[in-house]
């Protein structure tokens, strides 16, 4: 990755300093901190999802799809909004295995 000014000496020390402070193992801290903003992103993406899908009044990808199949909405309107979710969609499950394994 790329390396900042004083980054790759100040990261650790602050890691150690907090681990000392919080009675926990380095390794602790990073698995803790990945699972947080792993969480915080998958919220974030989940309500993003839920907004655009509330267009159309759906909640999910399928419902979305199924509006399309159903020829309830005109696929030219819904497409880039469906493309959206897809990717998204696809996002969030591999942050949840991410999860999974953290």
């Amino acid at each position: 990755g790329i390396k900042r000014r004083g980054e790759d000496k100040t990261m650790p020390v602050v890691l150690e300093e907090a681990a000392e402070v919080l009675g926990l193992s380095v390794k602790d801290i990073e698995r803790q901190a990945i699972r947080a903003l792993l969480e915080k992103e998958l919220r974030s993406m989940r309500a993003e999802i839920l907004s655009v899908c509330q267009k159309y009044g759906v909640s999910s990808w399928e419902g979305m799809n199924e509006l399309i199949v159903e020829d309830k909405v005109e696929e030219g309107k819904i497409l880039d909004d469906f493309q959206q979710v897809d990717h998204l969609t696809a996002k969030t499950r591999r942050i949840q295995e991410l999860l999974e394994r953290a």
